[in-house]
């Protein structure tokens, strides 16, 4: 069956089982206190996608893409830079095709496409704003060669990934050795495609890029951050320790301040 699949679909369809989607939002920003916009945007291939609009609650030079994790939406994600706008940062939450109000069924390279038009839609709207790109999880696996490719093409001055996978295949290969019943299915990841592996476009990325990764991370193991990290090559990285589990930095006053000090810095805030 997976062989089929796989010729009909150059196993493209294969990286559809990353993504957990959720239609039912959870909460919005106005349940904790924030103004927000609902953005409708739509991608190159005419899939209606929904966003939220996060202003900045005073000035400042920056506007967040924001890319969530593979599971549910950003009703729950959102909470990770619900901070952002109180520091003078506006942020654009992205729901990828099938997730919340988005159409469509999320794989790649479709969702891709997801994340331009919502570059777009920030660089028409905001073309005086430095533009940065925060990714979480499979968040981030998307932010590293989005950003190597379409770095100039949407001006985009800085990168912040957390909890980001090498390797799909890799981190599919992990999650299954954790029971007898993946390792039946354990052939199937030799099947999907590595063309939008990170660690094999880091090396493409130009602008500052800070990550952090947890050794507590249960779900993609610590080490495919280090290897990200190792593999940017031509930029000025900052690498930080994360604390608790999956993509739980945002909880930690100290890395909201590390990530602010980059985002104006442009450098690592060692203590």
């Amino acid at each position: 069956m997976l062989a089929v699949l796989c010729c009909l679909s150059g196993c493209s369809s294969l990286t559809s089982v990353f993504f957990y989607p959720q239609q039912v939002w959870i909460q919005t920003p106005a349940d904790v206190g924030l103004v927000y916009e609902d953005v409708a945007l739509q991608a190159q291939d005419g899939t209606r996608l929904h966003a939220w609009w996060l202003p900045a609650q005073q000035d400042g030079d920056w506007v967040v893409l924001y890319l969530h994790g593979n599971a549910e939406n950003i009703s729950s994600h959102f909470r990770s830079i619900d901070w952002l706008p109180a520091e003078g940062v506006s942020v654009l939450a992205l729901d990828y095709r099938g997730f919340g109000a988005s159409e469509g069924r999320p794989m790649l390279p479709a969702v891709f496409m997801d994340i331009e038009a919502a570059a777009m839609w920030l660089r028409q709207r905001h073309p005086d704003k430095k533009l940065a790109v925060l990714g979480q999880s499979i968040g981030a696996a998307l932010a590293v060669p989005f950003v190597s490719k379409a770095q100039q093409r949407y001006q985009i001055d800085a990168l912040f990934l957390e909890a980001p996978l090498a390797s799909y295949s890799q981190v599919a290969r992990h999650a299954l050795s954790q029971s007898w019943i993946g390792y039946l299915i354990w052939p199937a990841t030799w099947l999907l495609p590595s063309d939008w592996d990170p660690i094999d476009h880091a090396n493409g990325i130009r602008v500052p890029t800070m990550i952090m990764h947890s050794t507590d991370d249960d779900i993609i193991p610590y080490q495919h951050g280090r290897r990200v990290y190792d593999a940017l090559e031509n930029v000025k990285a900052c690498w930080h320790d994360s604390q608790g589990g999956h993509i739980a930095s945002y909880v930690v006053p100290n890395l909201r301040r590390k990530t602010l000090w980059f985002l104006r810095e442009g450098r690592c805030l060692n203590n």
